[in-house]
């Protein structure tokens, strides 16, 4: 039995792929890489060695009390259940949350009203390898509230970068995480953002990628959420939305994306830990 892993990130050691297409002006380092397995069984651990050299680079926001959330959407609430100090044998909490607080992603059913039926995937059924794969960071930094990443930018990315492909996880950095606050500190992040473009999610689907991640509170910026989301469009071809994310100033171009979802049966959407290894 034969398997291998394809990333692309820091080259350590592995056998590079003498085949693979990569765009000249990348270094050794940015290469995509692979892991041999004969026999993946007893090869786990050399596979595990290799992925442990990698740097982890945190992309999710701490799920605590008073943090921000979409005005439709409920609080996040972490009562104590049991502690030490009141007469109980262990320490725990209970969680009062929305399926959509803060770092998580959409299943295609969230926002599809009028979508064929086939297109009403919930997230137990959304499959985990959909959010298991390459990353794309697209520096967004300039664009302004009210303004929308197009078609455009994403080619002249590209040029510089390298190409976007089929299954890829597209993290739309916009610096939109420094206005993360706790109440009252919350409002910047949430009364507007800047957000993608209808035409630069045509193109995106175009290829097909496998998700979209914002640093913001969607892709979809208020306005834009009152006339002609992205999110049907982009749900309805079962492409992803991950939202709130955090640190995306900290990736490469490309890196090793990896999230799960919590199986929530008939769940719209799930809190994930998203996490980049560079």
């Amino acid at each position: 039995m034969e398997a291998r892993l394809l990333c692309f990130g820091r080259v350590i050691g592995v056998w590079l792929d003498p085949h693979a297409k990569v765009p000249s002006r990348q270094s050794e380092e940015t290469r995509p890489f692979y892991f041999e397995m004969e026999n993946p069984m007893s090869d786990a651990l050399a596979v595990m060695a290799k992925l442990r050299d990698l740097r982890v680079i945190d992309l999710s926001q701490t799920l605590e009390e008073h943090m921000p959330h979409f005005p439709t959407h409920s609080m996040f609430f972490h009562n104590l259940w049991s502690s030490y100090e009141h007469g109980g044998r262990s320490l725990h909490y209970l969680l009062v949350m929305h399926e959509h607080n803060g770092t998580h992603v959409d299943a295609p059913i969230h926002f599809l009203k009028n979508a064929p039926a086939d297109a009403h995937v919930t997230i137990e059924n959304v499959p985990l390898t959909q959010l298991m794969g390459r990353g794309a960071h697209v520096d967004c930094r300039r664009t302004k509230v009210g303004e929308f990443v197009s078609k455009a930018q994403i080619l002249d990315w590209e040029r510089e970068h390298g190409p976007i492909q089929a299954g890829d996880i597209v993290l739309f950095d916009f610096g939109w995480a420094v206005n993360w606050g706790l109440r009252p500190k919350n409002q910047r992040y949430v009364e507007d953002w800047p957000g993608v473009g209808m035409d630069a999610a045509d193109y995106l689907l175009s290829k097909p990628v496998a998700a979209i991640g914002v640093d913001t509170l969607s892709p979809d910026p208020p306005e834009a959420l009152r006339t002609r989301p992205i999110h049907p469009v982009v749900l309805e071809k079962h492409v992803l939305i991950i939202e709130n994310l955090c640190n995306l100033d900290q990736l490469p171009d490309f890196f090793l994306f990896l999230a799960f979802p919590l199986k929530i049966r008939a769940g719209s959407g799930s809190p994930i830990r998203a996490v980049a290894l560079v």
